[in-house]
């Protein structure tokens, strides 16, 4: 065998701090959880493992030389050597400490394959750069690609099939993924992102709020002299969008920004339902033909400043604005008195959201240390108002939703021998206030105000928290990462006059424990326990009615409860085919306690009835889920990627839910299934396809359609590689899809068909500009991280 040997000289009779990491000396990777051994005139002293990204740090009094050894498994061993010297220097910094693989030669030069998917202990990062079938690309595109997530018809993003995800950019919350996921998607180009980080047991610095876990979204933060950045734009028959970022570096200021805007043309869909009792009879049927268009605007401001190596300040602006405009021509039919309805509705629902944060770091010396003090304001401004006439009778409806939040927060990292301690505290204040205004017209055409039902509801919510946890080895191949956050939740609102008022405060402790099992330098294994809440947003507590719909109405319910998520699971990844392909798998259990479900109910008004949606804490649910992912490259020009969710769904109900569905203690199996593939076919052209198929998803009382699409994409490099022109196609032979639905109580029964234009044809085009370092890309994260209200499904 041979060995690598190095020396070094350190003082002598002295407290010395040594760090460093480990990596792999042909990709420059890090190898985690390396051992590190101590050893003195052929004698251990003792020895500990290196983090999951293969850094290590230790303390000790030194009285004379000794050496360090540092393996794993598949790598030769690494010896070095300290002489002792009267000097001062107590901080002594290792660098970058390069293993050779056991299978190659020192005088030969190996190109090992770097994995698109890397898994962490507390996280799954998917390294984007790395794909090339992303190049000239979008978020929404990248999204469609990750392990375990995604995305629905309607723009809503899914982790394992849950949709109380939470999407961050840089670790904090941003306006701009405000509203609907996949329009703020599309307004970012690939290139703009680093990394997507996937946490389904997001570490206890992160907000305990958010079922599913946390997606966050790692920009580039380019530091080049001058400037340099890129625009692209897709023009399609259904929709397009442009999008442009530049960045630059001037002494130790840096400045990035970015802009996007997105639209959509108007797109004619129908929209059909059927409510029927337990007879089968018809009660009322109805029909709507909706033409839909949609528009969205995104800007984003990043500045950091570099004080010296320990201190740093990072700036930033978001600012982003969504108008969806929708005009219905709506048959409504009532059989059993042969009446009909026929109304003319338009809505327009323009949101638009603002964030400025502040962020300070201070590294400690050379190690791993740091603390960080950060703060944050956010606002959402979400409005939604309509003109409806039903057979000459009108009302005009307003609600004006307007939420402002406010974070301080404090985090610390310290080593400690070869464990690493993290703690820090928090607090968030939200006041939600929604005004709701409705309008009639007299037979003279004169705007009469309803004042009962006029009402101002206002809401406000505070959040203080703690966390401590501690990452350490545990002998030469585990790893433990545990630890405890506290959550104080102050909340109350109402209205006195309609609705009246409420308030409640708890405490909650979320404990957290991760152990890893480094079973080789190809697979790693690890098992998870979390606890996490989830508090409802404006969208479900809002007691705004919209009545523009005169049979179809929903209506939010500001008594609900937060839910509470314990999840406990089993991961591993491992390389194949001499790590030319990966598997990642994990097998969970998860429960959860005041389930929030949608509850529809048909009441009668005026002589007609009304299928009214609300929400309400239906009961429990108990699931269990199996996750899998796979990339397989072969013949050094094709890709194979494949993701599959397999969960259930099975909900025990309280005692006043038992007779309003169904299919209660019911158990249901679930999937969403992804598989594609990228061919470089050369001269600068590679092809990309693949198809994704979701099984309809099961509520307390129906299901939500099944989904599936197929997409094929052509792109060329052009201008010296400096810019990607391409052709896509979304399901060719598809031009219309019929999205079905139902809900079921013992006493009726509704159905629902959503038919809506998908096949579509677009070209795109990217270009970068200005030149590029290898190493000239940071990924500063931000410290607000805001993850803990469940979001609109819609």
């Amino acid at each position: 065998m041979v060995h690598s040997r190095s020396q070094v000289i350190i003082p002598s009779k002295m407290e010395l701090s040594f760090y460093g990491q480990i990596k792999d000396s042909t990709s420059n990777n890090p190898l985690p959880f390396s051992n590190i051994e101590l050893q003195s005139e052929g004698k251990s002293l003792f020895s500990f493992s290196a983090d999951d990204a293969g850094k290590f740090h230790f303390q000790l009094d030194t009285l004379g030389a000794f050496r360090i050894k540092v393996t794993t498994i598949g790598y030769r061993p690494k010896y070095l050597d300290y002489i002792p010297r009267p000097e001062s220097v107590n901080q002594i910094n290792l660098g970058n400490i390069l293993l050779m693989n056991e299978n190659i030669l020192e005088t030969v030069q190996v190109s090992k394959r770097i994995s698109i998917v890397e898994n962490r202990l507390d996280k799954m990062i998917y390294h984007v750069g790395k794909d090339s079938s992303l190049i000239g690309n979008t978020g929404e595109d990248i999204f469609k690609k990750l392990p375990m997530v995604s995305i629905g018809y309607n723009g809503n993003v899914a982790l394992k099939g849950n949709q109380n995800v939470k999407i961050l950019v840089n670790g904090k919350p941003s306006g701009i993924m405000n509203g609907n996921m996949v329009d703020a998607l599309r307004m970012i180009p690939s290139d703009q992102i680093k990394s997507i980080e996937i946490m389904t047991n997001p570490p206890l610095k992160y907000d305990m709020e958010s079922g599913a876990g946390i997606i966050n979204i790692v920009t580039k933060r380019r530091t080049v002299n001058g400037l340099n950045g890129g625009v692209g734009t897709t023009f399609g028959t259904r929709q397009s969008n442009v999008s442009g970022n530049i960045a630059g570096q001037m002494g130790q200021m840096g400045i990035s920004g970015s802009f996007g805007n997105s639209w959509s043309y108007p797109v004619a869909s129908i929209i059909s339902s059927i409510s029927s009792n337990p007879t089968n009879e018809v009660v009322f049927e109805q029909k709507n033909e909706s033409i839909n268009r949609r528009n969205g605007t995104q800007l984003s401001v990043v500045v950091d400043y570099t004080l010296d190596s320990a201190n740093s300040f990072i700036s930033t602006l978001n600012f982003n604005n969504l108008a969806i405009e929708m005009k219905n021509n709506i048959q409504n039919v009532y059989p059993a008195s042969a009446y009909e309805l026929l109304g003319y509705v338009q809505n327009r629902q323009p949101s638009g959201n603002f964030d400025f944060s502040m962020d300070y770091i201070k590294k400690f010396g050379q190690s791993d240390g740091e603390i960080a003090f950060s703060s944050q304001y956010l606002r959402n401004k979400n409005d939604l108002t309509y003109d409806a006439e039903y057979n000459g009778q009108f009302e005009f409806g307003h609600n004006r939703g307007l939420n402002h939040e406010y974070t301080v927060q404090f985090d610390a990292r310290y080593p400690i021998g070869s464990a690493m301690f993290d703690f820090g505290t928090k607090i968030i204040g939200r006041n939600i206030h929604s005004l709701v205004q409705r309008d009639t017209l007299d037979s003279n055409g004169n705007r009469l105000s309803n004042s009962q039902q006029n009402y101002a509801f206002k809401y406000r919510q505070q959040v203080m928290a703690g966390y401590a946890t501690v990452n350490f080895p545990l002998g030469k191949l585990l790893r433990v990462n545990t630890g405890l956050r506290w959550e104080k939740t102050t909340l109350g609102g109402g209205n006195p006059n309609i609705l009246g008022g409420f308030a409640s405060n708890g405490d909650n402790l979320f404990p957290s424990v991760t152990l890893a099992y480094v079973a080789s330098k190809n697979s790693t294994f690890k098992i998870v326990y979390g606890k996490r809440i989830q508090r409802p947003s404006l969208y479900y507590l809002n007691p705004f009615r919209n009545n523009s719909d005169r049979s179809n109405q929903m209506q939010g319910n500001p008594r609900l409860k937060s839910e509470m998520i314990h999840k406990f699971e089993i991961a591993g990844d491992f390389n194949i085919l001499k790590s030319a392909g990966q598997i990642n798998t994990s097998l969970y259990y998860k429960t959860i306690d005041n389930m929030i479900e949608p509850v529809v109910i048909n009441t009668v008004e005026n002589k007609y009835v009304i299928a009214l949606q609300t929400f309400e804490n239906i009961g429990k649910n108990r699931s269990v889920g199996f996750s899998g992912y796979s990339s397989i490259k072969f013949f050094g020009r094709f890709n194979l990627k494949a993701n599959l969710d397999l969960y259930t769904y099975a909900n025990s109900p309280f005692k006043e839910f038992l007779n309003t569905s169904v299919q209660t203690n019911k158990i249901f199996v679930m999937y969403k299934t992804f598989i594609g593939i990228d061919v470089n076919i050369g001269k600068g052209f590679t092809c990309d396809s693949y198809v994704f198929f979701d099984s309809p998803q099961k509520t307390f009382q129906g299901e939500f359609a099944a989904f599936n699409l197929w997409n094929i994409s052509l792109k060329k490099r052009i201008f010296k590689n400096s810019a990607v022109v391409g052709l896509s196609i979304v399901d060719l032979f598809s031009n219309v899809k019929n999205l079905g639905n139902y809900s079921a109580t013992p006493t009726f029964t509704q159905r629902g068909n959503f038919a809506i234009p998908f096949r579509s044809f677009g070209l795109s085009l990217s270009w970068q500009f200005g030149k590029e370092k290898s190493d000239a890309y940071q990924s500063k994260q931000k410290q607000i991280i805001n993850d803990d209200q469940k979001l609109s499904d819609q």
